[in-house]
């Protein structure tokens, strides 16, 4: 069998550089294309066995791309997997509606891009000779010998693969288990005690209550990532997101005709998270009539689509999460009650950081460790006067609010040891009792504020003018834009995003911005 020829199609050239560095050592051949028109024609001329697709890109987006491919018989058996940064499960529902085979959320890992690449590419040569075979079964006496030949050889194929999704199954696991906790207070080890409980009882439907940035997602993914659950779906829902007409679709799926757009049939989350875990955050925020369709759905297990007749059997596991006052919306009938008590099969109250205290120095430390290395830092010292105004701060933005805050202290900073004066609290710390660190508290809330400088404003006006200009911007162009090195950059893109200047996309290495 000649050499797999894999299409990497990426508009960010560092992407490319690092898909490339990845496949480089394997037995693949590689062919890259930065545009959607592109890859069309390379996909017409070169006829590639596998196409690595990403999705945001300025000209065509790679849903449209894929459907192009696929309503062309030439380019139709191609498989076809998405890369992107968009994880949501709508993204993700578009893109096998396009027809893709797979998808990779980014950050890309090697690991898991060849497992997908090699498992895509084994179906699609098993499908070959299939259909070579079934030819040659026509004209052959052994057809039923050889037709169970090659459905054991299939079903072979599919057994390597799942084998290699479930190594990754479990890296999801390990990235999300309660070890990912950090904490020694007496409250997260009991929260911790109750998780490892609640891991093992997977049928219980569980109310997770804390302020924002508590960690809520973090105990659901722990729930179901270390439960025996794990190797299904973990399907994440924020209620307050979905516009109420399209609730039902959503939830519930629909079939081909049933309203005007629906052109396919649809699988709603309660089917996508069929054998493992549906997490609805903000439930506290879902209307009313929606409330009384999921009591019935957590009632018989019963779904059926928009438009259906018939309803589908599910076995699901909800997680349900909110920073609201369930007695209270219970109370003012915002919330009913019986949805209340069949979603609290047990009920987990995550502490707000404040009554954390004795946890506040493992997770600074934590963050600049982890923060440091996704900025390719080696570990950045903080000061005692820093610890300690960290120490007194009363965190209306939890654990969340500390990690921006440790972010921002790291890239002004830029790699020295972090001071009081890199701290940027939303609000002032409370005054601290000890008369040493007095003076400390003191000084930081009497420390003027400096006004932005005439060169300042000009560097921001220059960003805003070439992100208008170029309909983008990202932390590259601004280096070679202002001659300034990647802290900096960061630091005035991520300026220009707060102030609502900015709006950005995609997360981390792969983030860009686009004007408001």
């Amino acid at each position: 069998m000649s050499t797999p020829l894999v299409l990497v199609v990426d508009d960010q050239p560092q992407n490319l550089d690092i898909l490339v560095s990845y496949l480089a050592r394997s037995e693949l051949q590689l062919a890259v294309a930065t545009r959607g028109l592109d890859a069309l024609e390379l996909a017409r001329t070169q006829q590639p066995d596998l196409i690595l697709l990403d999705i945001m890109m300025p000209d065509m987006d790679g849903f449209e791309v894929c459907q192009q491919l696929k309503q062309t018989p030439d380019l139709a058996d191609i498989p076809v997997i998405f890369m992107s940064a968009l994880s949501d499960a709508d993204s993700r529902v578009r893109g096998f509606a396009a027809g893709g085979a797979d998808y990779i959320p980014k950050p890309l890992y090697r690991e898991e891009v060849l497992a997908r690449i090699h498992a895509q590419l084994t179906l699609r040569q098993q499908r070959r000779e299939l259909e070579e075979r079934n030819r040659q079964l026509e004209h052959s006496n052994q057809a039923l010998r050889q037709q169970v030949d090659l459905r054991q050889q299939a079903e072979d194929a599919l057994n390597r693969s799942d084998a290699a999704l479930s190594t990754l199954t479990k890296q999801e696991a390990k990235r999300w288990g309660i070890q990912a906790f950090i904490g020694q207070s007496a409250s997260v080890q009991q929260l911790l005690e109750q998780v490892r409980d609640l891991q093992q009882a997977s049928a219980t439907h569980v109310l997770v209550l804390g302020e924002s940035g508590t960690g809520k997602e973090l105990v659901s993914r722990a729930l179901h990532f270390g439960s025996p659950r794990r190797d299904k779906p973990f399907i994440a829902v924020n209620c307050s997101s979905i516009p109420a007409e399209l609730a039902d679709a959503e939830f519930f799926g629909h079939i081909k005709g049933a309203y005007t757009g629906a052109h396919t049939d649809r699988t709603g989350y309660f089917e996508q998270a069929h054998g493992g875990t549906l997490f609805l955050d903000e439930i506290g925020d879902m209307p009313l009539p929606l409330q009384a369709k999921l009591l019935r759905v957590l009632e018989d297990g019963l779904v059926t689509p928009v438009g259906g007749r018939h309803a589908r059997q599910i076995n699901v596991r909800v997680i349900a999460a909110t920073n609201a006052n369930m007695p209270t919306r219970v109370k003012e009938q915002a919330f009913r009650q019986d949805l209340y008590f069949r979603l609290a099969g047990y009920v987990l109250t995550l502490p707000p950081l404040r009554e954390r205290q004795a946890d506040i120095a493992l997770l600074v430390e934590h963050f600049i460790q982890q923060l440091g290395a996704q900025m390719g830092r080696d570990f950045t010292p903080i000061s005692t006067e820093a610890l300690h105004a960290l120490n007194q701060y009363h965190y209306p933005g939890n654990v969340r609010e500390l990690r921006n805050l440790i972010e921002f202290a790291l890239i002004a900073s830029r790699g020295k040891i972090i001071l009081p004066q890199h701290l940027h609290f939303f609000t002032e710390p409370a005054t601290l009792i000890d008369p040493a660190t007095t003076s400390l508290q003191t000084s930081l809330q009497n420390q003027p504020v400096q006004p932005p400088t005439t060169a300042h404003h000009a560097d921001e006006q220059q960003l805003l003018e070439l992100a208008h200009q170029n309909g983008r911007i990202d932390n590259t162009g601004v280096q070679h834009l202002l001659q300034v090195d990647h802290s900096r950059a960061s630091y005035l893109l991520k300026k220009l995003h707060k102030e609502g200047k900015l709006a950005k996309q995609g997360e981390r290495r792969w983030a860009y911005y686009t004007p408001v």
